[in-house]
């Protein structure tokens, strides 16, 4: 009884030790595996670094640090709000031509510059103008004023009193060239720019007559 006895008590005692020594072992296995993990994923500082194993071969991600991501994560925001915000405010605003330039390459192809127009006569010239000084029933007398008119100096003028129904019979001033045509004299011929000279007649006037306020004029 006493040997039977012992081997019962002996026996949980030697499970448990058994039990222990498997304990162990797989807590050595373990482990080991782990130091095998780490390895593998360079956590060790001694171990070398490598690479993060990607699922595309060739194409290789950046890393950033974390403040790093943390700060262009706002100017990201705003660059997309921006790329956003850039196409209504650009249909916003209205699209209008800009009006034709003027340039010479518009003018027609046979289109010729027009020539300054001159401000007056170039050569010699003369005005006339009629001025009723006195009327009678039947006549009247007139004053012929003579006017230079243009640039240069004249040497002399003739005015044009064929008129009808008007018939000059007394004139002063001025000297008969024939065909109601009359001239200067010597003496009132030459007028600077501007300057005038007066001549005058009298004459019969004819029913329905009718004195203009001024005749044609030649000066040379």
């Amino acid at each position: 009884m006493g040997d039977s006895d012992g081997a019962l008590d002996d026996a949980p005692g030697r499970r448990g030790r058994l039990h222990g020594r498997l304990l162990k072992a797989l807590g050595a296995v373990s482990a080991v595996a782990t130091a095998i993990a780490l390895w593998q994923f360079g956590v060790f500082g001694d171990g070398p670094e490598r690479d993060p194993v990607s699922v595309i071969e060739g194409l290789e991600t950046p890393s950033l640090p974390e403040d790093a991501s943390e700060s262009s994560a706002a100017p990201t925001a705003n660059a997309a709000s921006a790329t956003i915000e850039s196409p209504s405010e650009s249909s916003a605003a209205p699209t209008t031509a800009a009006p034709p330039s003027e340039s010479p390459s518009s003018l027609a192809p046979n289109a010729t510059p027009s020539a300054p127009e001159e401000s007056g006569p170039a050569g010699p010239s003369c005005t006339a103008s009629l001025t009723v000084e006195d009327d009678w029933s039947d006549s009247v007398e007139v004053s012929v004023t003579v006017v230079n008119s243009g640039a240069v100096a004249l040497a002399a003028w003739e005015v044009d009193l064929d008129l009808e129904e008007v018939s000059i019979y007394h004139y002063w001033n001025m000297r008969e060239l024939g065909g109601g045509r009359y001239g200067s004299e010597d003496w009132n011929g030459r007028l600077d720019p501007e300057e005038d000279a007066v001549a005058g007649f009298q004459a019969e006037l004819g029913d329905g007559a009718a004195l203009p306020d001024a005749v044609a004029c030649t000066a040379s």
